[in-house]
């Protein structure tokens, strides 16, 4: 599924958020339209209220650690397939209210409401943590959507998610060929059940967030009710032993796509606030490329690629037909070059970091986003987005979000090079080429 909100959030907010994780509770954040409040309950699940005090909307996520990039081997996109059965499970006709998606390093649940019938809300997200079961009817009807997703991706040149996917079942499983289609539609009802049983609910690795015109007490209240005893026997995908090397693989979508790879250092570590504003540069320079544009569809960098080995610096391109792999990564490092040699504009990367800073610490007033937005977009939706992204940070980050938010708003010229030197050379990385073909 998509969802409705996250098509739109990174634009609202006038930012790139990158990166991945886990961390403990955290003091409230407060702007002059909103508050925030961060609660942990007893069975560890992390509570966050995003409260718009004349707002009428509200609009409830779930943050797991389940994902494209912790499947396991001869399951790619299983963790899709188990997000469209969990939303279907309780809704399985009015997906107006309800939405998903499926990510490189977690999945996200979606229920869109009011202040009337948010508890009604609440009640779904129960209920897809405790594990309704699913059916054979299910199973049968949301398949072809998630084959449709893939197909519709490949013609449209946006393949980034599956494509760090496959990269995933390369690196961590030693596969030359990810079935990102067949494994899906090779899935038995009875596997994929127990693999959502396994894997989905980690009660200390999950958020709830609360967008809009409920207050946090009456929140709190609420998910303690309905939330707080909820226990979970599953357990965390296992570590592997990542393959090193380059890496020419296939897969069974009508598309190229080219990903360079680094490993990156914790985000408390000091140096990944530079590279989180590295990654932002990047992307707006492969952004305003039109040479590029030529030759591929999607291009950006990021760091919020991760698998339970650990956090991973991307540089992502869509390749458009006949156009050499050797041609677009030529392109794609001609900016990373930059970099390395310190050719960039100083006070763009200040602006950068502060920008990313804020990001993590500031909630925007949504009456200033609203003269922003395009057409077609309303409060309900901003409110959405705005919350969307803090909750995503909480998240993420964790109490390390204090720290890597500080981190960014010091970033200068001088304080990037170092760690793009440090990490991003072409040693360390790794180039994964993955075209159309297999078994």
């Amino acid at each position: 599924m998509k969802g409705n909100l996250i098509k739109v959030w990174a634009f609202v907010l006038g930012v790139v958020c990158p990166g991945s994780g886990w961390g403990g509770a955290q003091s409230p954040v407060r702007s002059s339209a909103a508050q925030s409040t961060i609660h942990e309950l007893s069975n560890g699940l992390r509570i966050v209220v995003v409260h718009f005090p004349k707002s009428t909307n509200l609009s409830i996520f779930t943050f797991v650690p389940m994902s494209l990039c912790s499947d396991p081997p001869g399951r790619a996109q299983w963790s899709h397939l188990v997000e469209h059965l969990v939303i279907r499970s309780t809704f399985p006709d009015d997906l107006q209210r309800a939405d998903a998606e499926t990510l490189p390093d977690h999945m996200r649940l979606d229920f869109y409401g009011n202040t009337g019938d948010w508890k009604e809300g609440l009640s779904h997200h129960r209920r897809w943590l405790e594990g309704t079961r699913f059916t054979g009817e299910m199973l049968a009807a949301e398949k072809p959507k998630v084959i449709a997703e893939c197909d519709f991706t490949s013609r449209n040149f946006a393949t980034h998610k599956f494509a760090l996917a496959a990269w995933s079942h390369a690196s961590r499983h030693s596969n030359s060929h990810v079935a990102v289609k067949r494994d899906v539609l090779r899935a038995t009802l009875e596997e994929v059940q127990r693999y959502r049983d396994d894997h989905l609910f980690l009660p200390q690795k999950t958020t709830v967030c609360a967008v809009g015109g409920v207050d946090a007490q009456s929140f709190f209240a609420e998910v303690a009710n309905q939330l707080g005893k909820l226990a979970s026997h599953a357990r965390p995908a296992p570590h592997t032993t990542l393959r090193t090397g380059n890496l020419d693989i296939t897969w069974d979508l009508d598309a190229r796509h080219l990903l360079l790879v680094w490993p990156l250092p914790d985000f408390s570590d000091p140096d990944f606030a530079p590279l989180m504003v590295a990654a932002q540069w990047l992307t707006m320079q492969y952004f305003s490329d039109p040479q590029l544009k030529i030759k591929t569809g999607q291009a950006f960098a990021g760091t919020d690629l991760a698998t339970p080995e650990g956090n991973f610096f991307y540089i992502s391109a869509s390749m458009r037909p006949d156009v050499p792999f050797a041609e677009v990564e030529k392109s794609l490092r001609v900016p990373l070059n930059q970099l390395l040699e310190n050719k960039m504009d100083s006070t763009q990367l200040r602006m950068l970091g502060r920008q990313l800073a804020s990001s993590l610490t500031v909630i925007p007033n949504p009456a200033e986003m609203m003269q922003q937005i395009p057409p077609g977009m309303n409060p309900a939706l901003v409110e959405g987005n705005i919350g969307l992204a803090f909750g995503m940070n909480a998240y993420r980050y964790g109490t390390r979000r204090e720290i890597l938010a500080r981190n960014l708003a010091s970033v200068s010229p001088e304080t990037i090079q170092r760690p793009v030197a440090k990490y991003l050379t072409a040693a360390k990385g790794m180039i994964c080429a993955i075209s159309k073909g297999g078994p």
